[in-house]
């Protein structure tokens, strides 16, 4: 099926993609479903929809819809994509390139810059999308057909949504603004950069310089027991913490039982 995709989506120049993950309770978002929607002249309405299902099966192999997301003769439609680009660039080693952002798109036509799916293409395009699986657990498997429709519904119109925003903001002479802002999204990454974490903690500046550095030898100790164990940083040891085991810098077992959290 993905060689299909692949051939599907450079033969037309267009591929849809939208993501199901989970990142709750770990260190980051576990990809659990690729939705990919690309031209076919062979399908109803003219476009072929497919669920990639990791979980489902473990040796899928996803790269040759990864080849085409990497290919900038390839448009890849997403909707607020930044999630769904960052895990598939991890997930599946891969470039993006060659974005357009339904998201991004509508904000440059007025219906407001985070305006969700569902009620985009109720709006421009007056189809209902199915609802109603929003909190699905979508690690568990198996899936029910009601589960997978849905989420089959969140690429199927993403083309169509697509080519109508892109021929508006045209008409406007607005689709040149649009695809610059929807240029960043390419880039969109969910690593977490220890420099980044360690300035936005809480009263860092407080501390006294050899603190400091401490505190930053502990972000990235944190962060590196986090990732082995696939855990939230902040479930290893939270932010208050870390800066007392920083300003304190506890030589002792009693005295690290003495700092709370």
């Amino acid at each position: 099926m993905p060689a299909e995709l692949g051939r599907l989506a450079r033969s037309s120049g267009r591929l849809a993609i939208d993501t199901e993950f989970m990142s709750e309770r770990r260190y980051q978002a576990q990809l659990c479903l690729a939705q990919v929607a690309v031209p076919d002249q062979g399908a109803p309405d003219g476009v072929r929809t497919a669920l990639l299902d990791p979980i489902e099966d473990p040796d899928l192999d996803p790269s040759p819809v990864a080849e085409a997301l990497a290919d900038p003769s390839v448009e890849i439609v997403v909707h607020a994509g930044r999630q769904d680009v960052a895990i598939l660039r991890r997930t599946w080693q891969t470039d993006i390139t060659n974005v357009f952002d339904t998201q991004v798109a509508a904000g440059f036509l007025g219906h407001g810059g985070q305006i969700g799916y569902s009620a985009l293409v109720r709006r421009v395009l007056e189809y209902d999308v199915a609802g109603g699986e929003a909190f699905t657990r979508w690690d568990q498997r198996p899936l029910t057909d009601q589960q997978k429709e849905y989420a089959l519904a969140d690429a199927a119109h993403l083309l169509e949504l697509g080519e109508l925003l892109a021929r508006q903001l045209d008409e406007r002479g607005r689709l040149q603004w649009a695809r610059e802002e929807c240029a960043p999204v390419e880039s969109s990454s969910d690593e977490r950069d220890p420099d980044t974490v360690f300035r936005k903690l809480g009263n860092v500046d407080r501390l006294k310089p050899r603190a400091r550095g401490l505190a930053r030898a502990l972000v990235e100790w944190r962060d590196k027991a986090a990732r082995e164990a696939d855990r939230p940083p902040g479930s290893i040891v939270p932010d208050h913490a870390l800066i007392e085991l920083a300003r304190r810098a506890p030589g002792s077992k009693h005295d690290l039982e003495a700092i709370r959290g």
